[in-house]
């Protein structure tokens, strides 16, 4: 096929991720496959995995509330003149059993397809978007990242996945699933501590070399912003195991509203970031990593990466 003299960049894209515990959009200029400057972000507050994880469905009000953040993301596209966008979901709505329903509300009030992507997929956005800020030369890494609903984690390399698993915990989840239980604050190390024990990761004797581990997710961000006072997101972030361990039992010792007040924590992070804490150090601990490589990357950004890339594929022409 003849190529096109014109190159594809600049151009203008946009990434919706909704997740189980918010859903975010994001719109960066890319002047090349893998340059760009992000323009503008959103985050709504709006926690998809409320009750899908208990009651298999996506309740009414929080569908008006999302169907309310597309109609905004949509008039956002549009005024911001963004050439090429992708919007992808992860566990809650693959889970939810009227997530048809949903998805069409979306499309039909907004006009934007809100994809549903597996956890396989999660993966390999994530080491894109990784693979980005990271040099992933060095040896093999393990990146776990960890959402509302579930926690993909991966043994990866610069030249790919070559291991990963979708394991169906996560923070959100966790949570709801404490509630029904009847469990309380109390009780949440000893619920978690349960719920990981069958999470795992191929042994290190089986990749032999240096191994790193980074993980991704906002939770994992607020986490190195209590432990290291200050973390720039556009630079990579170093969080000792030790670290990890002392703000474990800082938010063991606090309440929700505790956390809120007394550390400045949004209340939809306030109730997730102990449990997420708890995930992170139980692969830590099982990958035997003394530290964790915090990149402030996740799903969005390899979304962008996607979107660029498809721009580049496009620009050949028949």
């Amino acid at each position: 096929m003849p190529v096109t003299e014109s190159a594809p960049f600049p151009v203008r894209v946009a990434a919706i991720d909704a997740g189980s515990n918010a859903i975010r959009f994001v719109v960066a200029d890319f002047t090349g496959p893998d340059r760009y400057n992000v323009v503008h972000k959103i985050r709504q507050p709006i926690r998809l995995g409320h009750r899908v994880f208990t009651h298999a469905e996506l309740d009414e009000e929080t569908m008006e509330w999302a169907v309310a953040a597309f109609r905004l993301f949509r008039r956002e596209i549009d005024a911001r003149g963004v050439q090429r966008h992708r919007a992808v979901a992860t566990s809650a709505t693959r889970e939810a059993a009227n997530r048809g329903s949903f998805l069409d509300r979306i499309r039909e009030e907004s006009g934007i397809v809100l994809e549903p992507i597996s956890g396989a997929e999660e993966a390999r956005l994530v080491h894109l978007a990784v693979r980005s800020r990271v040099d992933l030369s060095r040896g093999r890494w393990i990146l776990v990242d960890l959402g509302g609903g579930s926690v993909e984690v991966s043994l990866v390399d610069d030249t790919g996945i070559l291991w990963s698993e979708s394991y169906r915990v996560g923070t959100v989840r966790l949570l709801e699933t404490l509630a029904e239980a009847e469990g309380c604050h109390d009780s949440l190390r000893a619920w978690v501590g349960r719920q990981l024990r069958a999470l795992t990761i191929p042994p290190p004797e089986g990749y032999p070399g240096p191994t790193a581990f980074a993980a991704t997710g906002g939770n994992i961000e607020a986490i190195a912003e209590l432990a290291l006072s200050y973390v720039d997101p556009l630079n990579l972030a170093l969080l000792p195991i030790n670290r990890l361990d002392a703000v474990i039992h800082l938010l063991t010792a606090m309440s929700v509203p505790e956390t809120i007040h007394e550390l400045r924590l949004r209340p939809d992070r306030a109730d997730v970031i102990l449990p997420a804490a708890l995930v992170y150090r139980h692969f830590a601990d099982i990958a035997r990593a003394d530290q964790i490589v915090v990149p402030s990357v996740g799903v969005k950004e390899g979304v962008l990466l996607d979107v660029a890339a498809e721009a580049t594929l496009y620009s050949t022409v028949a």
